[in-house]
């Protein structure tokens, strides 16, 4: 008999209703980084779990031991199947997953869930083929669970097992969370029909500011220096307003439409400090997104009770449209809502509670604690 050294191949599941679901956001595109942990020498060799969001910007990946003590973590670019061709998806999912895995030994991994935008595209032939392909490069031998982004996220902020989340990061998602399952949704049409207030929405909205200003149809902006700063990475900027504006447009229309969301921090920081055409960028973003919420919440069935759970770029940032969005959400519903923390350990506390053991909620706040600074916006290229 021929010995086979391959690893058995991991096998995917596609998570319930969920997986008919196509919110459709597209990620920025951009380089690889990764990072991993050692897991300490003397720790036992027992189960771990593993836990990625692959959201539409970036994936991030994340191993943890059972007691919620994570040894490793992992980032790559978005993998979103809607604009990504299926086989990047699977090159930047195992990535992620390699370097949260480090040192550690694959087939130590007794537990895994994978959040992702698009998840009915995982639920086809070649989706499912291009993750198992992933997961064979990774070394899993586990069943690796696929359920839609929003679960990952209520999961960052939340140990309920039902309630409603609001995303705002490269794109826009309210979600209606039940036991695992998306059972209902508001918008997550991607950046082209939808995706109010999201970041792709801030980013486009700061270009026409800045393009008002230049042509001479609208007041200055601190937002036309911050803008092209950070288009051509460089603080000198052409003399005039018609160079400026031909500079403008060559970055602009010379990248991916979707990367315009690398511009959204750029748009509350400017708010912050008076600036008139930031501030109604800021406004309507907050009207947008706490109307999404209301719309999903209005059609709620049964009990209204549930945690409220924010999470995304746009809304886990420090500043005025979290604070805002907090607040009309508060005072509408009368519950504060959360604030997530991190979407892969919240794939990482749902791989565990898989697991059917009874845990700790303390095993949650450290799968999701966010590192320091991860939710503060830069305000630096206002300076200029």
């Amino acid at each position: 008999m021929t010995h086979d050294p391959r690893p058995p191949t991991a096998p995917v599941t596609v998570s319930g209703p969920a997986a008919r679901q196509c919110p459709g956001r597209d990620p920025r595109q951009g380089g690889m980084t990764l990072r991993a942990l050692r897991a300490p020498p003397d720790a036992a060799p027992r189960g771990l779990l593993l836990g990625v969001d692959a959201g539409g910007t970036a994936v991030h990946a994340l191993v943890a031991d059972a007691a919620g003590d994570i040894l490793g973590t992992g980032q790559a670019s978005g993998a979103n199947p809607v604009a990504v061709p299926l086989n990047v998806v699977a090159d930047h999912l195992s990535a992620a997953v390699s370097a949260a895995l480090g040192d550690a030994d694959p087939a130590r991994i007794t537990a895994a869930v994978v959040g992702v935008p698009g998840v009915c595209w995982f639920g086809r032939a070649d989706g499912a083929a291009s993750l198992r392909h992933a997961w064979q490069r990774c070394g899993l031998r586990c069943q690796v669970r696929v359920v839609a982004d929003p679960v990952v996220a209520f999961a960052g902020g939340t140990a309920a097992r039902r309630g409603a989340v609001l995303i705002a990061g490269t794109g826009t998602i309210a979600a209606m969370i039940d036991n695992d399952e998306v059972i209902r949704r508001i918008d997550g049409h991607g950046w082209l029909v939808g995706d109010d207030g999201s970041g792709f929405w801030l980013g486009r909205q700061a270009v026409r500011a800045v393009l008002a200003e230049l042509d001479g149809r609208a007041e200055p902006t601190v937002l036309r220096y911050a803008v092209l700063a950070t288009l051509t990475g460089s603080d000198r900027l052409p003399d005039t307003a018609a160079q400026q504006l031909d500079v403008l447009s060559s970055c602009v229309y010379g990248s991916p439409p979707i990367a315009l969301a690398r511009l959204a921090a750029l748009v509350p920081a400017a708010a912050e400090t008076g600036d008139r055409a930031a501030q109604r960028i800021v406004d309507r973003a907050v009207t947008l997104l706490a109307d999404t919420i209301e719309a999903l919440l209005a059609g709620q069935q049964g009990d209204p009770s549930g945690q409220l759970v924010l999470a995304g770029t746009v809304l886990t940032a420090h500043g005025p449209i979290r604070q805002e969005v907090q607040r009309r959400i508060t005072q509408r519903t009368g519950r504060v809502p959360l604030v997530a923390g991190s979407g892969a350990g919240g794939a990482a506390w749902l791989a565990a509670r898989q697991l059917g053991t009874d845990l700790d909620p303390a095993i949650h706040d450290r799968l999701t604690a966010s590192p320091p600074g991860q939710r503060s916006h830069p305000v630096s290229a206002l300076t200029i």
